[in-house]
């Protein structure tokens, strides 16, 4: 529907078929008492310049009983958020409709907790999958200029594999569980050391590759050492039982504020894991105390990727935190929108590896995750790293 929803609590247990009666004698007062401005009828002949009031969108099967709507428009989704009257009196004046509308790179992931109920989540799901089958169907699907045609198939193909991994993250953090993975085999002991040198990062397969990918670069990367295995929640155990959390030498002006602010202690789900386990769930700001703990640092996202090519090993357990902010490559252009990857430039740290889980096709060396540096309810976790 489009227009304007107006939203009244009715503070009482009533069916879908009373509200849908409800609303219509509404409109129809107001219908009879307002003829010249408003039409309670659907007919187009009646509601010429007019406003409609439809209440026959009060029933189960449609979004309007959700407070949040989402709609889909040909580059992007966007979701009509509640607002008050005085915002939309402000819209209005400024000529500025879009500022009644969800955009996720104004509006920070602390905020996002109300969403629409389930049965308007999986109609509206339902819709998108079959709006997407027609597309694909008739070759609808719009070309991204300058890459080949099924491109955005593609790419939103594997985005959606990113959403399916949040899914699992959201599940086994809401059943608590989600710093307990299975322990992979037992890690093999030390370091392993790389030579440095001239090194390739990044990707060029414009069939796969994320804009933040791309293009690939020649880096020069001096030799370096990073742990033969993620650390392990044994191992950061120790620095937990030396005080690390309670010690101010080990932490960024930033961390020492974002810890104290949080009241953190160990990391999330602390004691609750196996000690042979990579440890999980925590934060940039502790991954970078526990390094600097232990004499180390966090490697660069250069380094780490170099390292991968080389035959790294034990990847795949947990995403591993780098030294890195996320920030574009040289020659970078965004794609297949604008705001995919900008928004985050220069804001969030990067993440390397992948995790328990995350779905193959993104186990490619050059794929970059990003969070804020005090995010921390993922499977999260390091290794560290030091110069030769």
């Amino acid at each position: 529907s489009k227009g304007i929803q107006i939203h009244l609590p009715l503070n009482t247990a009533i069916s879908y078929e009373a509200t849908k009666q409800f609303a219509r004698s509404i409109a129809e007062d107001l219908a009879r008492e307002h003829p010249r401005l408003i039409v309670a009828e659907m007919a187009k002949t009646l509601r010429r310049g007019k406003v409609f009031i439809d209440w026959s969108q009060n029933i189960q099967t449609k979004t309007t009983v959700g407070v949040y709507s989402v709609r889909a428009k040909h580059h992007q989704p966007f979701v009509s958020v509640p607002v008050r009257w005085n915002e939309l009196k402000r819209a209005l004046e400024r000529r500025d409709a879009a500022s009644l509308f969800f955009d996720p790179a104004q509006t920070s992931k602390t905020e996002r907790s109300d969403l629409p109920g389930p049965v308007q989540l999986l109609e509206y799901l339902g819709e998108t999958l079959e709006t997407v089958r027609r597309r694909l169907w008739d070759c609808a699907v719009p070309a991204v200029p300058g890459l080949p045609h099924d491109f955005l198939v593609h790419s939103i193909a594997q985005h959606e594999l990113q959403h399916a991994e949040h899914v699992r993250v959201i599940a086994a953090l809401c059943e608590r569980r989600l710093q307990r993975a299975a322990p992979a085999a037992p890690p093999a002991a030390g370091r392993v050391e790389f030579a440095g040198g001239d090194a390739s990062i990044g990707c060029d397969d414009v069939a796969e590759a994320y804009d933040n990918e791309r293009p690939a670069q020649a880096v020069r990367v001096a030799p370096f050492w990073m742990d033969s295995a993620p650390v392990t929640a044994g191992q950061f155990a120790e620095f937990v039982q030396a005080g690390g959390y309670r010690s101010q030498r080990w932490w960024t002006p930033e961390g020492w504020r974002w810890r104290a602010a949080n009241e953190v202690g160990a990391p999330l789900g602390w004691p609750d894991v196996q000690p042979g386990q990579a440890v999980s769930c925590i934060s940039w700001y502790e991954a970078d105390a526990y390094a600097r703990w232990r004499g180390a640092r966090l490697p660069t996202e250069a380094e780490w990727e170099t390292a991968r090519r080389a035959g790294l090993p034990g990847c795949g357990q947990v995403w591993e935190w780098t030294a890195s902010w996320f920030l574009p490559y040289p020659g970078f252009r965004p794609y297949p929108y604008d705001r995919y990857s900008t928004p985050w430039f220069g804001t969030h740290r990067v993440l390397r590896g992948g995790s328990w889980a995350t779905h193959s096709r993104l186990g490619r060396p050059s794929f970059r995750n990003w969070y804020v540096p005090g995010f921390r309810e993922i499977p999260a976790g390091l290794r560290c790293a030091g110069d030769l």
